[in-house]
């Protein structure tokens, strides 16, 4: 059974990662607005959402079960397959971060060299995936832990480091002005880098799958992720203002985030000794953010083979209860996609890789906050031990603000970036993205009108109308 403290920590290892530190560092401090911003309307809407679906549904399959509940087994697969594949799309941006701070332990002169990044990224990737093999207990340990050696620590050292410098008298990076919390909404390409927050700040449901092995799931659920939105925005602002503090903005690379605030701190002051050890730490973090991530989204499409949507190959699992075979088709293709590193420019690949894998994931949170109201009207005698408040104007309130600002957010991600340390050809971008996410939604409806009546598993025990878990 996992504890409070776990899931809270799980929570925050899903949501917080490094690697979006660099893009939000270029708003200077109009970036704690847009974290205020987001976190009003999409991030404490999807908490909410997911607490009261967590506990008033606390069915295995997580965002699957919710929305099969509400809107039938298509939209379900939709739903399971969106979380699922947008996370397939981010990892290169993830493993790019890992192989820089990889090279900071063993070989820093490799850092810039496709001959190295290519091949480590890949086996960090496939060595994660073999860690999830053994099971979700083993996972969250490590993930707890990593979460706090490479995650928390640098980050706190990056805001430490960044205090220092200014307490030193040496030049921030970035103006203080007070009219600098106003955001630069001078073009929609400006906007449209500030809207890969739904990336950076996405991942609060996914330990819904998890929430009937939760101790005193009524209390713990919604707590847990209470605690994990005041960490995540607090780490998240704080250390998002370090990397602008310190990094010149010329030098930002999107893959570095706080690498780069380490070395020119610790190089300016003759400290280099410490990159290595601070490398590891920055590794141990991304490689805890990741393997929770791998085997969330996985465990929900699962439950979609089990209903009969993909075929029984993917139902199988292991004796740790893992499903094996769709982790390993997860890092096939993984691998695949990292092999772009070897042909494209690191910046443009992780830039457009968060682009694509936020608008693939607002699709399926569109379809979480329509369930969330749809099933106030048809399951309204359903126990919800945490409800948001304010009755039915509460949750259009809480779910219609997640929904529109989504889809509008799927819109305007189409935009080319409007940054001059991501220069891209307008044509050729609008042109991929919109070609990748038509291609992406179009999947799962012809996977579902191709199923077969034998893809059902025998097994598998419909619980879509079974009562919610005592607390």
């Amino acid at each position: 059974m996992l504890s409070l403290f776990m899931l809270a920590m799980m929570n925050t290892a899903l949501v917080v990662g490094l690697e979006g530190f660099p893009t939000m560092a270029g708003f200077g401090l109009a970036l704690v607005t847009w974290y205020l911003f987001f976190g009003l309307v999409y991030f404490i809407p999807v908490g909410f959402v997911a607490a009261e679906l967590g506990v008033g549904f606390p069915r295995e399959g997580g965002v699957y079960a919710w929305v099969k509940e509400a809107l039938g087994i298509r939209w379900a697969f939709v739903a399971s397959w969106m979380q699922w594949i947008q996370i397939v799309v981010w990892y290169p941006s993830v493993l790019a971060v890992c192989a820089l701070a990889a090279a900071d332990v063993f070989a820093p002169d490799l850092g810039d060299k496709k001959l190295y990044t290519v091949p480590a990224v890949i086996g960090i990737f496939w060595g994660s995936t073999l860690l999830n093999l053994f099971g979700i207990k083993l996972s969250g340990l490590i993930t707890s832990l990593c979460l706090w050696v490479g995650t928390f620590i640098p980050t706190l050292l990056a805001i430490l480091f960044a205090a220092w410098w200014l307490y030193d008298g040496q030049p921030s990076q970035m103006s203080f002005e007070p009219e600098t919390f106003i955001p630069d909404l001078s073009s929609w390409g400006k906007v449209a880098i500030a809207m890969t927050l739904f990336s950076f700040l996405s991942g609060l449901e996914v330990n819904g799958v998890h929430f009937r092995r939760v101790k005193h799931p009524n209390r713990t659920i919604p707590l847990s992720l209470f605690v994990s939105m005041i960490l995540v925005l607090g780490v998240s602002i704080l250390g998002a203002l370090s990397v602008a503090i310190l990094v010149p903005r010329e030098h930002e690379s999107m893959a570095a985030g706080p690498l780069e605030v380490f070395h020119h701190f610790l190089s300016f002051y003759g400290l280099t000794g410490w990159i290595p050890l601070l490398g590891f730490c920055v590794l141990l973090g991304m490689v805890g953010h990741m393997i929770v991530w791998i085997i969330g989204p996985v465990e929900t499409l699962r439950y979609a083979a089990e209903d009969g949507v993909i075929p029984p190959a993917f139902q199988k699992v292991n004796r740790a209860k893992v499903p094996r075979n769709l982790l390993l088709l997860q890092a096939a293709i993984v691998t695949l996609l990292c092999l772009l590193y070897a042909f494209v420019d690191m910046n443009s690949v992780f830039y457009i890789a968060t682009v694509l894998s936020a608008q693939l994931y607002l699709v399926m949170y569109v379809l979480m906050f329509v369930s969330a109201i749809v099933l106030r009207y048809t399951r309204p005698n359903v126990e919800r031990p945490f409800k948001i408040p304010g009755g039915l104007p509460g949750m259009w309130l809480v779910a219609g603000t997640g929904a529109f600002v989504g889809t509008a957010g799927i819109f305007i991600l189409f935009t080319p970036p409007d940054d001059a340390n991501m220069p891209m050809d307008p044509v050729w971008f609008v042109c991929l993205t919109i070609t990748f996410f038509i291609v992406a939604l179009l999947v799962p409806f012809v996977v579902y009108a191709l199923r077969k009546p034998d893809w059902k598993s025998e097994e598998f025990e419909d619980v879509s109308h079974t009562p919610p878990i005592d607390s």
